[in-house]
């Protein structure tokens, strides 16, 4: 079984059978890997080509100076619906796309809850970690600093601390007011 599109009303439907099952009524939907690839392949097909695209697509694009991950759009007022109606749930996963969007017509909502796991924070980061080089050098030093680092202990003096090349200093009366520097 696979989607299917009514060109007619510009349905297209998932059936629950196609998703992975994650536990329960829990299953996600690879948008990338199953749907678009899916909706592309009828757009082609001698059913779908006379027809308008039903979905837009960016592999990454770029906003103000920060790349995001792949967005899939439907478009050209088509409008999807999971199947069969039964109390079930599907996680969208592998893109930013509007499937979810029943205010503007895009999901036909049924009894499917949909979790889109969509953010501003899926971005694509080509190199390193995605951290200012400031922010992973803070990072890295409270990591040590907490003796988290395999092979460089936390060792805590009554004047002072020391873990993975971080030294702090401890002075103060040690009854009522303690202050730690880093020296």
């Amino acid at each position: 079984m696979a989607i299917s599109v009514d060109p007619a009303t510009k349905v297209i439907s998932v059936p629950q059978a196609d998703l992975t099952l994650v536990s329960g009524t829990l299953y996600d939907m690879q948008t990338e890997t199953y749907f678009r690839a899916a909706a592309n392949a009828w757009a082609a097909s001698e059913d779908g080509i006379v027809f308008q695209p039903p979905i837009d697509h960016n592999t990454s694009y770029t906003v103000v100076g920060v790349t995001y991950a792949r967005k899939i759009e439907l478009i050209n007022s088509y409008s999807l619906t999971f199947t069969p109606n039964s109390q079930w749930t599907v996680r969208l996963q592998g893109s930013n796309n509007n499937l979810f969007d029943v205010a503007n017509g895009i999901l036909n909502q049924n009894q499917v809850q949909v979790i889109p796991n969509n953010s501003a924070g899926l971005v694509e980061i080509s190199t390193g970690s995605g951290l200012s080089t400031a922010q992973d050098t803070r990072l890295t030093e409270l990591h040590k600093r907490q003796g988290l680092e395999s092979g460089s202990p936390l060792t805590v003096t009554p004047t002072s601390t020391s873990a993975g090349g971080v030294t702090q200093t401890i002075s103060g009366d040690g009854e009522t007011t303690s202050t730690v520097t880093r020296t």
